[in-house]
């Protein structure tokens, strides 16, 4: 009897194993369908660090356009003209969104 239960019990262990692991490949922690989120999730947040990056680029080109060994008098006058919202009589002023 104990030839015969081996005979079932084995394969049993084994099948139930083949599934355990082929369901955690796929729905486990670090399996196939949780790399698939975070590799979207990843290209999402590239996509925002690209953004980011640029804007910061943008806002050092014009800190260094303000500071006094590279002052450009044209950004100093437009980054006055917005801070004090000042136009001259004879001027029409266009107002867009600041990039």
């Amino acid at each position: 009897m104990s030839g015969k239960l081996r005979h079932i019990v084995f394969p049993v262990v084994i099948v139930a194993m083949m599934v355990y692991f082929t369901y955690h490949i796929f729905q486990g922690q670090r399996g196939v369908l949780a790399w698939i989120r975070l590799d979207k999730k990843l290209k999402e947040e590239e996509v925002v660090l690209n953004s980011l990056t640029q804007e910061k680029e943008n806002l050092e080109r014009e800190a260094y356009l303000l500071r006094p060994d590279s002052l450009d008098l044209d950004l100093l006058e437009e980054k006055a003209r917005q801070v004090l919202n000042f136009a001259h009589s004879d001027e029409v002023v266009v107002q867009g969104d600041g990039g």
